[in-house]
């Protein structure tokens, strides 16, 4: 009996190990030098903040990219364990728990084609009759999403990724664009259409974003101890550092 009862405990202790190690998933969008995919291999400012994280953290983790709507949908239903680099909305924090401390702020602007005379001042109601292009469930902060969903913003255009709106904004199938500074002047670059667009000022908005986990299931140790890596790596100076070689 008790020889039963020790193999029945090594099975259960062997069990547990196998749960404990399983990988957290991540998704995210393709949005360099945010996080992208590269000869099959994710990088990116934020991935290498996060694989950092979880280094210290001793967790397990993969990364997966996908169309930005696709990953927010397979967290949002546990298809993932959680998604990044995501804007806190009142929509988004109803299916997903959200770290604590940011990954990264996210400065939204609008993008026109070289010698449009359309101008921004603020206002967005100035922009109503425009053709926007937008990324679909992306998020620009609070006013200019109501803008959207209440239908201020009269013509927005969705597409699966920014680099998308950058080619219907250059073939003139929109009027402007919203997205990301940094990751979008780092697309234009890469794709050597920097001369082709102009950025306008003021920007959009400032948001910062998180790390977000799927609601149901419980991850608040796991989102406990990435949010404590992620401090000390700011303290340190390893944060930085990190931001540093993708920015400058």
């Amino acid at each position: 009996m008790k020889s039963i009862t020790l193999l029945i405990l090594s099975f259960v202790l062997l069990g547990s190990v196998s749960i404990a190690a399983e990988p957290i998933r991540l998704v995210t969008g393709n949005y360099p030098p945010y996080e992208y995919e590269e000869a099959g291999e994710v990088k990116g400012l934020v991935v290498e903040v996060l694989k950092e994280a979880f280094a210290r953290s001793q967790l397990p983790v993969e990364f997966k990219v996908v169309p930005w709507a696709r990953a927010l949908w397979m967290a949002q239903h546990g298809e993932a364990d959680a998604v990044f680099a995501t804007i806190k909305t009142p929509e988004r924090e109803q299916l997903l728990n959200f770290s604590n401390e940011s990954l990264i702020p996210l400065s939204s602007v609008f993008f026109v084609k070289k010698g449009s005379p359309i101008q921004y001042n603020g206002d967005l109601n100035a922009l109503a009759e425009q053709n926007i292009g937008l990324l679909r469930q992306g998020s620009y902060g609070a006013v200019f999403d109501a803008a959207v969903k209440n239908g201020a913003l009269k013509h927005p255009e969705f597409s699966i990724d920014t680099l998308t709106n950058i080619k219907k904004l250059i073939a003139g199938r929109i009027d402007l664009m919203a997205g990301d500074r940094i990751g979008t002047l780092h697309l234009l670059q890469q794709n050597k259409l920097l001369d082709q667009v102009t950025v306008l000022s003021p920007e959009i908005n400032t948001s910062q974003s998180y790390l977000a986990f799927y609601k149901t299931k419980d991850h608040s140790a796991t989102r406990n101890a990435i949010d404590k890596a992620i401090k000390a790596m700011k303290k340190d100076g390893s944060y930085q550092r990190i931001v540093d070689k993708y920015t400058r």
